[in-house]
């Protein structure tokens, strides 16, 4: 090498330096065959495992009926209308999982193989253009699904709930409060003071029932508290989507410690001022306020 250099220390120098990163670089692939197989077992088993741990926990249930495809099309043309929009979209896509099959496929020693399409199936036969854009659409429904974790929705309640009353729910629900302030709970079992006629047995719960939606017409302390807290996550944010999913993941992160303390002073709060007592005035309030 000196000779070749003709006693050059410079030009020794740097043939040393190539052919330094030249051995590097063949040692790099070398190791990187001998560890390829050993990271992808470990994964697979860490990702296994996982998979059996999610499937220990019982599985999601909502009070919606199974979305049709006609309503998630339309939900989905119309999701970038307003926040409402952009949450129903994605709280219906986290009501259609609980419909369709995503368990585990086992071989016949046990051992995990897979699992059902679920919703990724469903989109292909249904709605294939929907499967396209299925990233976006499970982005979505992780954004449902974090707005019930900071809002404290157990199941079965869909985390459209927050959102109050559709137009359709509020007009049914006014006229069974109208209906029910025509009803005389006295003697003979209570009469139309309009007809003077009895009503059906149980007329109320079953046309509630036909709504499709009882927590839009009668909330329980959950729903209204959680309803307090959708107004303050949308306060003062932009009107785009992508404004509210990144507001939706700091308040869900508990990395994010001033978002984090901010969601626990909201509970905090809430708690304390709607009660039992009071969340029917709450709910109304807030309703006219999100209406003006």
């Amino acid at each position: 090498m000196l000779r070749w250099a003709n006693g050059d220390v410079l030009t020794l120098s740097a043939l040393a330096r190539w052919m330094r990163h030249d051995a590097t670089k063949a040692i790099d692939r070398i190791r990187c065959r001998l560890r390829r197989p050993v990271y992808y077992a470990r994964e697979k088993a860490r990702r296994l495992a996982l998979a059996e741990e999610r499937r220990r926990i019982g599985g999601r249930r909502t009070a919606n009926p199974c979305p049709s495809k006609e309503a998630i099309l339309d939900a989905w043309l119309h999701r970038r209308d307003s926040h409402e929009a952009a949450v129903r979209f994605g709280s219906m896509i986290h009501d259609l999982e609980c419909y369709v099959d995503n368990s585990l496929l086992r071989d016949e020693n046990g051992a995990i193989t897979g699992r059902n399409g679920g919703i990724k199936a469903w989109l292909s036969e249904n709605i294939p253009a929907l499967r396209l854009r299925y990233g976006t659409v499970m982005r979505y429904k992780a954004m449902a699904k974090k707005l019930k974790q900071i809002a404290g929705l157990p199941d079965p309640t869909p985390a459209a709930a927050v959102l109050g009353e559709t137009p359709a729910e509020a007009a049914a629900g006014a006229h069974l409060r109208t209906a029910a302030k025509t009803v005389s709970p006295g003697k003979g079992g209570g009469r139309d003071e309009t007809s003077g006629k009895a009503p059906l047995p149980n007329a109320k719960a079953d046309e509630c029932a036909n709504t499709g939606n009882l927590a839009a017409i009668a909330p329980t302390l959950e729903v209204v508290r959680a309803r307090a807290l959708w107004l303050e996550v949308v306060d003062g944010i932009r009107g785009s989507v992508e404004a509210l999913m990144d507001r939706i993941d700091a308040l869900a992160d508990p990395d994010r410690i001033e978002e984090a303390a901010m969601l626990s002073e909201w509970k905090a709060r809430y708690a304390k001022d709607i009660t039992e007592d009071a969340k029917t005035s709450w709910w109304e309030r807030m309703s006219k306020e999100s209406a003006v």
